[in-house]
């Protein structure tokens, strides 16, 4: 029985093999096709759901299904439609028409150039005392102050009582100013009285100091005509509260009659006014910028069963349901198909041109395909809930703020490259723009995120590197989005404020707008990272975590490499740094470089001894049979091969796998080739085939493996120079490369002319600093002599002593 863990390591082995499995280029061909069609399926079915309809229904007159008759046949809506319910938004529209603020105009001049000198007047006659000295009478101030008239006999002689007369003036005038400010007083009833009080009230104060117009907002309640300073209960109610609040060290009795008084002058003198024209210019307005309210018809909702009478409300349905009828389903569905079909020529002429030989295996196809299938599962739920008409989330968002195609275009950048990356995100970016119900801004924010995922993706190192790719994605989108709303006359903040900045930012359009330009952006980078790691172990790709992590030299392949093969462990390193400085140089993959290059020789531990860097190491007769080439080159031949399967069996990546066969490439074995024509016998050599003493290649594919055969060479040649110069290390770097260009070696990798300069530059360079002269330390005791021989000569110079 096998432990569960060792089961589970199996089966995904022979998954990752599966998939990783070297196919011809005609069957890879064949299942790109399907995987194709199963997309271009998948995606137009997905785009033309918007489009399935059903057959219009006879609504006429004196059709079957005009209102009041019976319905002949069950009507079923065959889709989801979310239509404008022209009752309820009428019915919302004038709700908020009503809700919304009336306007007034207040003159506080009134009070400043009428009310106060009034009082001030009258106080002056109420506090003036007769010639005589005596105490005026009450019929005596009444007629002094005529204003006073509708004052009883009682309160007049309770105000010439009164001791301290400046503070009842003082006390007259407060009050009339708390009334002045807090209510607004009209002249006049104002028709629909009652929707007014009901509804929040804007008053423009003019007149007041520095003679700037301020705008207040008070309580309907508080807007009266003046006669409801007397008759009306809720206002003398809350006349009493205020003085009562306002004026709290005044004697109960006299603070009637001073509210008596200020309420006369106030009465007298009204200075509010119904601003008719701007009020319903307000209203109009709130009322226009209301949104619509919408409806739905499942699909699968009955709207009218057989023999059931089509009421109003029905017939309305029945007319919905025509309206988004259509017997066009098939136009669309091959409307998208053509428009899809275009896009993928263009993504394959594209990656024809700039990468030929990407998406050669099945393992590349199955990554890209199940990612694309991913985000459009994705788009497709995601439209559910964001063209709900109980979110109106369209109204606010974009649609490509909730489809994550940054994550999709940043792994393909990390797996393989911008020019991919770039051309399946020119694909999404299409599919986003179709699902956003063609939406333009939705199209450049998918786009755009296309091109700074794939740009940035390559460029990634460490982890912090994807906190900076979310920000700097969410940077994008916030930008794009602004944009937008600008292109778009979108309201960026509420439509009524609330008088608190804190509360309608929070509730405001932009803050939410880029709040989810932040998750977007982060969701993304860090859906990369989680991703990621899986896709790297179900199909041994080698991303440059992965690279990172096998150029530990702790790996134990490479252990036994120093253990057993020291001095070829030694040419490796020597070779990584050549291969990895021309690399840099040529802007390739250097760390994949390096990474190849240190596993490109496995293959020799079996068999340590038998290579002739190792045999001073190892030193054992029956390492090599100098009298038998065939057999030598056979066991040479045989390091790559078991260097193929060592690297399966410790699951290394494919591209890293490459670099073993591909560094020798079918190059002939010169050495033993040459010592079989030379040595075998005439017989012997008529079984000699060249093919037995050439690698089985094949030759190198890209850039990187063919430097690694051209530095592996050198590296071995450069133990024979007797002097290191740059002159000698050039002869020696053009005969290599020539010789490899004579065996076309080179054809297939890609390299020019002008890379080959600078690959001989580079490891000119590396070897120069490596392999200079040093000089010859002394022996021990060629010193001690030295040392010996100097005391001699100082003793017999010596000073004598008398």
């Amino acid at each position: 029985m096998f432990p569960l863990g060792s089961l589970l390591e199996r089966g995904m082995a022979w998954i990752t093999d599966t998939l990783t499995k070297i196919r011809p280029i005609s069957f890879v061909r064949k299942f790109q096709v399907i995987l194709t069609a199963i997309t271009l399926i998948i995606v137009t079915w997905m785009l033309a759901i918007p489009f399935f309809g059903q057959d219009k229904i006879n609504l006429s007159q004196d059709g079957p299904y005009s209102e009041g008759k019976n319905a002949l046949d069950k009507v079923v809506s065959t889709k989801d439609i979310v239509y404008e319910d022209e009752e309820k938004t009428k019915a919302k529209r004038l709700k908020a028409f009503q809700s919304a603020p009336n306007f007034f105009d207040r003159d506080y001049r009134v009070l400043i150039d009428v009310i106060r000198p009034a009082i001030q007047e009258d106080m002056e006659k109420y506090r003036e005392p007769k010639p005589t000295g005596e105490v005026k009478t009450s019929a005596e101030l009444l007629s002094a102050v005529p204003r006073w008239k509708n004052r009883s006999k009682e309160e007049l002689e309770l105000l010439l009582k009164t001791p301290g007369k400046s503070r009842v003036r003082d006390l007259v005038q407060q009050y009339s100013n708390l009334v002045f400010s807090n209510f607004c007083i009209l002249r006049d009833q104002p028709g629909d009285y009652s929707a007014i009080r009901s509804a929040e009230a804007r008053v423009r104060n003019s007149g007041a100091s520095g003679n700037k117009e301020q705008i207040s907002s008070v309580e309907g309640t508080l807007v009266i005509p003046r006669m409801y300073l007397y008759r009306d209960s809720a206002t003398i109610d809350s006349l009493n509260r205020l003085a009562a609040e306002k004026l709290q060290a005044t004697d109960p009795q006299l603070l009637s009659v001073i509210q008596k008084l200020a309420l006369t002058y106030v009465y007298s003198n009204p200075a509010c006014t119904y601003n008719a024209e701007e009020t319903k210019n307000q209203k109009q307005a709130v009322m226009d910028r209301t949104e619509p309210v919408s409806s739905r018809i499942n699909a699968g909702e009955t709207i009218v069963k057989a023999g059931e009478i089509i009421t109003p409300d029905i017939y309305q349905k029945l007319l919905i349901v025509n309206r988004y009828a259509t017997r066009a389903n098939i136009a669309s569905i091959i409307s998208i198909l053509l428009i899809q079909s275009i896009f993928v020529i263009i993504v394959y002429a594209f990656l024809k041109k700039y990468n030929p030989k990407r998406l050669n295996d099945v393992s590349s196809n199955v990554i890209v395909f199940t990612l694309i299938w991913s985000l459009v599962l994705w788009a497709y739920l995601a439209s559910k809930a964001f063209f709900s008409f109980e979110n109106s989330y369209d109204s606010v968002f974009y649609f490509a703020l909730v489809i994550p195609t940054g994550m999709v275009c940043l792994i393909l950048s990390m797996i393989y490259d911008e020019q991919l990356s770039i051309a399946i995100g020119f694909f999404l970016s299409f599919f986003v723009f179709a699902a956003s119900r063609y939406n333009p801004t939705s199209f450049i924010l998918a786009f755009v995120m296309t091109v700074v995922a794939a740009t940035y993706g390559r460029k990634m190192r460490k982890r912090i590197d994807f906190i900076k790719a979310g920000f700097y994605m969410a940077l994008v989108q916030i930008l794009i989005s602004s944009s937008g709303y600008l292109f778009d006359s979108r309201n960026y903040w509420v439509a009524v404020p609330s008088g608190s900045y804190m509360r309608d930012l929070w509730e405001s359009n932009i803050f939410r707008l880029y709040l989810l330009c932040l998750v977007n952006g982060f969701v993304c980078s860090t859906l990369t990272q989680l991703l990621l790691p899986i896709y790297e172990y179900v199909f041994n790709i080698p991303t440059r975590f992965k690279l990172l992590e096998l150029a530990d030299t702790g790996h134990p392949l490479l252990q036994d490499l120093l253990t057993k093969a020291p001095s070829t462990y030694t040419h490796t390193f020597l070779v990584a740094a050549m291969s990895e400085r021309a690399a840099q140089n040529l802007e390739l993959d250097w760390l994949l470089t390096r990474v190849g290059v240190y596993f490109h020789d496995i293959g020799k531990i079996p068999n340590a001894g038998f290579f002739v860097e190792n045999q001073h190491l190892i030193p054992k007769k029956e390492n090599i049979d100098k009298n038998n080439p065939a057999k030598a080159a056979k066991i040479v031949i045989d390091h790559v091969l078991d260097g193929i399967e060592m690297a399966k069996k410790a699951r290394l990546p494919r591209e890293v796998i490459d670099f073993i066969p591909e560094h020798h490439g079918t190059s002939t074995m010169a050495f033993f080739y040459h010592k079989a024509l030379a040595e075998l016998s005439p017989s012997q050599k008529k079984k000699l085939k060249k093919a037995d003493f050439q690698y089985p290649g094949p030759k190198p594919q890209r850039k990187e493996t063919a430097i690694v055969m051209i530095a592996d060479s050198l590296e071995a040649a450069s133990r024979s120079l007797e002097e290191v110069t740059p002159e000698s290390l050039d002869a020696l770097i053009t005969k290599i490369v020539n010789g490899k260009l004579a065996e076309n070696q080179l054809d297939e990798c890609g390299l020019t002319l002008g890379d080959l300069e600078v690959v001989k530059y580079s490891f000119k360079e590396v070897l120069l600093s490596s392999l200079h002269s040093r000089p010859k330390y002394p022996k021990p005791e060629d010193t001690k002599a030295l040392e010996e021989k100097n005391k001699n000569i100082l003793g017999k110079h010596a000073p004598k002593s008398h």
